[in-house]
């Protein structure tokens, strides 16, 4: 059994309430004002991958539906001995398979424990009875883990750069860009790592996201001979080539183009990088970018936050982006693969929000040239019925602000029902 939702408190700014996601889509966008706990929430992405979730001093409170193998583990089909009369699988444990769920964790304690509405907790036993069952479940609960554990978890942070390098033998990827030069020398020098992972994969993705802003024809690196303290250290350089300009290097280049770099460094050539103890296909990793649009232009942007999603849905892969952008909000928010969740702080304490899309009605509003980014930064919406009740709309902004120096204005999107 694998948690559906998983939310956390007592981390950071989320002191007081609940705060996480109802599910993981292949895309999911966390936005939110500067400082309000959207790079603290990707802690909670992380804790769920590398399986050290309780470990953390933090509260979990989960849900999900028992399934026959965990119940098992603690009803067993040959025992009728104990607390529990009768065999304790047939006549206790098989009862709670496919029941939905919610419980509560601090440290190593499950708490809270609560089925839904149409499950008949009692089955006409005693307080007793339930109770005894109940504690057996919990013992179940304590070994629940969510769909992301076991995935590899990378993060690329918001202050990232791509800089001159010397030699290193490890293949190592921070998540402030540091290491890239490294890792484009091995694949490219070394005879035991795929070169065309670079020259072919990841130059294909780099031109398919810069289009008609930039076409590149490949990537090479070149050592900088630097003196250092009298002694002469190889610093390895990456190029990019391009006809009409030759080989630019890499660290000298613009930051929209390294972010671009960096992400494509992500998602297509860390997964091959040989790993002695634990090899993982794109399928097994967790992505969480922050803030890539930092500046990139709006075109390049969207281009690269479909090649994302794209990347996300044909690979099963996950991808969680921090974001200011309302392109992502414009893009994301029509696509059936993604999901938006607001993080907000009231100046105490910071609480998640998962935006209801309602992606038929948004891709509607699109196709009558507005874009879900009005809505959801809005800072107010006035709902009316019909078109004729627009006339008191107006009569009531012509009124309010008569004898005010900022005047008001309509900025009218009709909506129709479709099944009408």
């Amino acid at each position: 059994m694998k948690a559906d939702s998983i939310y956390f408190k007592g981390h950071s700014c989320f002191k007081s309430d609940w705060v996480g996601f109802d599910e993981i889509k292949p895309i999911n966008v966390i936005i939110g004002r500067n400082n309000s706990g959207k790079s603290h929430l990707l802690d909670l992405v992380e804790a769920l991958c590398d399986g050290k979730l309780f470990d953390r001093e933090w509260k979990y409170q989960c849900s999900g539906v028992l399934d026959e193998e965990s119940l098992k583990g603690v009803f067993s089909e040959d025992t009728s001995e104990g607390g529990l009369r009768g065999n304790h699988w047939s006549d206790h444990g098989q009862y709670f398979v496919n029941a939905e769920v919610t419980w509560e964790v601090t440290g190593n304690e499950v708490s809270d424990v609560k089925f839904s509405d149409d499950f008949d907790l009692m089955r006409l036993h005693s307080k007793q009875l339930t109770d005894a069952r109940i504690s057996r479940v919990k013992v179940a609960l304590r070994g629940i883990t969510h769909q992301l554990n076991g995935t590899a978890f990378r993060r690329l942070l918001a202050d990232r750069d791509i800089k001159t390098g010397l030699p290193e033998t490890t293949l190592e990827l921070g998540s402030d860009g540091e290491g890239t030069t490294n890792i484009i020398r091995r694949f490219i020098t070394s005879e035991k790592l795929p070169r065309e992972v670079i020259q072919d994969e990841l130059l294909a993705a780099l031109n398919s996201i810069f289009g008609s802003d930039g076409q590149f024809s490949e990537i090479q690196v070149q050592v900088h001979d630097e003196a250092q303290e009298d002694a002469i250290k190889d610093h390895w350089e990456v190029y990019l080539g391009e006809d009409a300009k030759g080989l630019i290097p890499l660290s000298k280049s613009g930051s929209g183009l390294k972010t671009v770099f960096l992400v494509l460094l992500n998602l297509l050539v860390i997964p091959k990088i040989p790993n002695p103890q634990e090899h993982k296909n794109k399928s097994q990793f967790t992505f969480a970018f922050e803030e890539l649009e930092n500046n990139l232009h709006p075109a390049l942007l969207r281009r690269l936050f479909q090649y994302l999603e794209d990347y996300a849905v044909n690979e099963k892969a996950k991808v969680f982006l921090t974001t200011h952008s309302s392109i992502a909000l414009d893009l994301f928010g029509v696509s059936e693969h993604a999901q938006i969740i607001h993080v907000s702080h009231d100046g105490e304490s910071a609480r998640t929000t998962t935006v209801p899309t309602h992606s038929n009605l948004i891709k509607i509003v699109s196709e009558l040239g507005a874009r879900p980014s009005d809505l959801l930064q809005a800072n107010g919406l006035v709902w009316v019925e019909g078109p004729s009740d627009r006339i008191y709309l107006n009569r009531w902004i012509e009124l309010y602000t008569k004898d005010r120096p900022k005047k008001l204005s309509e900025n009218p999107i009709f909506l129709f029902d479709p099944f009408e």
